[in-house]
């Protein structure tokens, strides 16, 4: 059984580029959209609150200290 030197074309990989900038300028757009509805509906200040706790969880997840190794010598 042989297997194919490319799987996609340079046609293909331009048609995937362009599509990806399309969706991500998409999600883009809706993020805005969305950040501004809500800023509208909930007003300045519990918008920022709530950013600013989520933000706060999202570090306090990724930012996690390496566990230390035990030393019981």
């Amino acid at each position: 059984m042989s297997v194919p030197q490319k799987i996609y074309t340079d046609q293909d990989l331009v048609r995937a580029r362009k599509k990806g900038r399309i969706v991500g300028w998409l999600q883009g757009g809706a993020v805005v959209f969305g950040a501004g509805f809500l800023l509208k509906l909930l007003g300045w200040i519990p918008a920022v609150l709530v950013l600013g706790a989520v933000g706060y969880v999202g570090y306090r997840l990724l930012a996690k200290s390496p566990k230390k190794p035990d030393t019981d010598a």
